[in-house]
């Protein structure tokens, strides 16, 4: 085959892959997965199932209670969401279908994937308005005001929402009027289409044929974790992390190689450049900065050692002053001198950010990070699917791990037998690439993605010596194709998880056009960028400001207090000063816990009060410094809770029961330091938990099944006499006996009803939903909190936060709430 009709084969190759890649990423598109059809078609499936099984359990029990059979329904109807989970998805994505292309649907709606990608959309948003992606850039940082609240932070500098205008420009060609949100959600299909050039052109340095590189681009853009992120609404930067370490491989192969010395200070010219673009898309560059030395150092070494060839080994040596020089002086004609050192110890920062577990005096918020815990083995196995071993489709991702290890091994005999040959130093390379991305993994799920690039390639070099053995390649090129595209069609289904939709579009935009531009918008960190970029209100912490541990400790206690004073006063402090009060009272000589304790008290306090508490402990002249942080401003302060807070409340109570006296204690005594458990181990968890008494109690809800006259009946057998409000239970799961106390709503306050006679400990919230009663099982101090008393009571009898958006989805699954808090 000539040269012209072997380049017109790789662009083919590139054409079909891009199509194949754009059309599974487009899967929320086809699904409708923003639509409100989308939950209208969930709630009729469901309903048509239930009401299948109701009728089934009538037909074989006529005179069955309706109470227990219903029950039973609903437990046959869970029992088939979980065991037949794929045929109840379908069912729905075929009603959804039907519901959208109905006469008279609305036009289909584009959202972003989870949270991230909203904070990257607002810095986009400014470029469309104002030309940058802030109105302050100084070096190599932006200051976003509406971060941190009230004092705003500086950010890292990125090129990622230009990259977003791009698109956002190019797409306007075709569609003018095109919404700036739709525009970005598809630049992860752009990205990749450069990944799989990228990749093709590695293939291509490596001596692939083309179908094997067909088969390992299949096999890397089709990976779970990559289609999880780097589908359409994933706005965020995991794909430059195959596209960059892609070019950086195709460099160090050319570079580390027997060449000419031209040829290889010229690839080390372009390592150097490619990676300082890099960190400008991309804090955890120092990776490839990393891997890039140990391989020079590696290959400097086979040559040195192995070959006998001390010329390569000083070229090798010479390739990374090269490429240190290139990317510090790219850096510095970008930003300045000063700058490249600030890059490069946040390159580094942001992996050990990432996995840090230290026992800190404040709470340390990456733990609640799902996609930087430790990956389970079956996640590793699978490419960050959460399929386990009894799951069909885990088997197909394990065939080509295995596949690319056979490559791994039979690359590495080759070297063995002529280790003189480049393939020894492509081999030797891969080998030291895939053992760090591997160990990387090892640390969070979302660096599962890096340890797909070797993987990949390995893939295609174990199909490329197959096909040359064999001589089958049209056909296990398509077998293998095949394979993988199936199982990726079913991956698409499982592993997207939105969450931002009408609903919460709806209350954001309540929030901007009925509050003042000044207003901070105080939740847990999660919706953050939701709120910044919707709202354009300010925050006190949010997804990149998770090392604001001091935020999350107040936040926590206000959501837990069970005081509206108190909760009421913490909001003053943290709107006015953030945590400048606790800081001050450090420095007037208290410890840290002291100073939280003593903050704590003086919150639900007036200024007068709270001066009177103070006396004795600082001076005067300290009681008005630290009084015009705590009680001197009013800001204009807003609370907002939602579904998700309320139900996985665990890291609120993490972080607002956080035992700083006894953080203290043990970093202050060697005995008790050496009892901590390994940073991130599961037993560093529950260590830690045991220091603030135990995980809080917190049941699912519990529907009601029935009511003979003032008697409810409810799941696990809990009963409530609304006449007496006692309450009992016989469960396997939650105990025999009765609740010390039962909290509910009554002339538009919530009361307790103390049980003299409980013996579990805990109690009852029973509120309405939907016109129905439904009871939780909760802690005492959690169902007498601010956050139960929000959300499950819309606020109640409280004085100080009065209700301003109340917002729910069509299924119920997403309920925002926002107050307004009265100083």
């Amino acid at each position: 085959m000539n040269k012209k009709s072997t380049f017109w084969a790789w662009v083919l190759a590139w054409v079909v892959l891009t199509i194949l890649s754009s059309y599974v990423r487009l899967y929320p598109l086809r699904a409708h997965m923003w639509d409100d059809a989308h939950d209208q078609a969930t709630l009729l499936v469901i309903y048509n199932l239930k009401q299948t099984f109701l009728k089934q359990i009538l037909n074989n029990a006529p005179t069955m209670p309706p109470a227990l059979a219903n029950h039973l329904a609903e437990e046959k109807l869970n029992e088939t969401m979980h065991t037949d989970h794929q045929h109840v998805m379908d069912a729905i994505d075929k009603a959804t279908l039907s519901l959208a292309n109905s006469p008279g649907a609305p036009a289909q709606k584009i959202y972003l994937l989870e949270s991230d990608p909203f904070d990257f959309y607002n810095l986009t948003e400014n470029i469309v308005h104002k030309g940058r992606i802030a109105d302050t850039i100084k070096g190599s940082k932006y200051f976003n005001p509406l971060m941190g609240a009230p004092f705003g932070l500086w950010q890292p500098f990125t090129l990622h929402p230009y990259w977003g205008f791009v698109i956002y420009k190019f797409l306007q060609l075709f569609d003018p009027n095109i919404p700036l949100m739709t525009a970005v959600a598809y630049t992860p299909l752009f990205t990749y289409a450069l990944i799989l050039i990228a990749f093709l052109w590695v293939c291509r340095v490596l001596n692939y044929s083309v179908l094997a590189s067909f088969v390992g681009a299949l096999f890397l853009v089709m990976a779970p974790i990559n289609l999880k992120r780097g589908s359409l609404g994933w706005f965020r930067t995991d794909p430059y992390n195959i596209l960059f370490p892609l070019l950086l491989l195709g460099c160090l192969f050319l570079a580390l190689r027997p060449s000419s010395k031209k040829d290889g200070y010229l690839w080390a010219f372009g390592f150097g450049l490619t990676l300082a673009v890099y960190a400008l898309f991309w804090q955890g560059w120092g990776l490839l900065f990393l891997i890039g030395v140990i391989c020079a150092l590696g290959v400097a070494a086979f040559n040195f050692l192995i070959k006998k060839d001390k010329t390569h080994a000083r070229q090798n040596i010479l390739f990374i002053s090269i490429f240190i020089g290139t990317t510090l002086l790219v850096v510095s004609m970008c930003f300045s001198f000063q700058d490249f050192f600030t890059l490069f110890k946040e390159g580094f920062g942001e992996l050990r950010k990432f996995n840090h577990r230290g026992l800190d005096l404040w709470p340390n918020l990456f733990m609640a990070v799902g996609e930087l815990n430790k990956p389970t083995l079956a996640s590793i196995t699978s490419l960050g699917n959460s399929a386990t071993a009894n799951n069909p489709f885990f088997w197909p991702d394990l065939i080509f791990i295995m596949m690319a290890l056979g490559g791994l091994f039979y690359s590495l005999r080759l070297s063995l037998q002529n280790f003189r040959q480049a393939l020894a130093i492509d081999t030797l390379i891969l080998t030291i690439f895939l053992t760090v991305t591997v160990m990387l993994s090892l640390t969070g799920e979302r660096f599962i993605l890096f340890t797909t690039i070797p993987l990949s390639i390995l893939a295609a070099s174990a199909t490329n010596q197959f096909i040359k053995l064999r001589n089958v390649d049209w056909g296990l090129a398509v077998l293998l194709s095949a394979l993988i595209i199936f199982t990726a069609n079913h991956d698409i289904r499982t592993i997207l998880t939105p969450i931002y939709n009408s609903t919460w579009d709806e209350a954001l935009t309540k929030i901007k056009t009925d509050t003042p531009p000044d207003s901070i918008v105080n939740t847990w960190w999660a919706p953050g960028h939701f709120i910044k970029a919707m709202a354009h209100r300010a925050v006190p912490f949010d997804g990149a400001s998770l090392d604001k541990g001091d935020v999350g400790f107040w936040m926590g206690n206000m959501f837990l207090s069970q005081d509206e004073n108190q909760a009421r006063g913490i909001l003053r402090m943290l709107n006015s000063s953030g945590n400048r009060a606790a800081e001050y009272l450090v420095k007037c000589g208290l410890k840290l816990s002291d100073a939280t304790t003593l903050l704590l008290a003086i919150a639900s306090e007036n200024k007068i009060d709270a001066a009177q508490t103070l006396k004795g402990i600082i001076s005067d002249d300290q009681i008005q410094t630290l009084l015009s942080m705590t009680h001197d401003k009013h800001p204009h302060s807003y609370v907002l809770v939602y579904t998700e807070l309320v139900d996985d409340n665990l890291m609120i109570a993490f972080t607002g029961r956080w035992n700083i006296k006894k953080i203290e204690e043990i970093n202050a005594n060697a005995l008790l330091l050496k009892e901590v458990p390994k940073r991130g181990s599961a037993d560093f968890i529950d260590y830690l938990w045991q220091t603030m008494g135990g995980p809080p109690k917190y049941s699912e809800a519990l529907p009601l099944l029935g009511q003979n006259s003032s008697q409810l009946m409810f799941r696990e057998n809990l009963e409530i006499d609304l006449n007496t409000m006692d309450a009992k239970i016989q469960s396997a799961q939650y105990g025999e006996g009765e609740p010390s106390s039962v909290f509910y709503l009554k002339d538009g306050l919530v009361v307790e009803h103390v049980n003299p006679d409980g013996n579990l400990n805990y109690a009852v919230v029973l509120y309405q939903e939907d016109g129905q009663y439904v009871a939780r099982l909760m802690d005492h101090a959690l169902a007498d909190s601010m956050i139960m008393k929000l959300y499950y009571f819309d606020g109640a009898g409280l004085k100080y936060f009065k209700p301003l958006i109340l917002s729910r989805d069509l299924t119920g699954r997403t309920r925002v709430k926002v107050f307004q808090v009265i100083y």
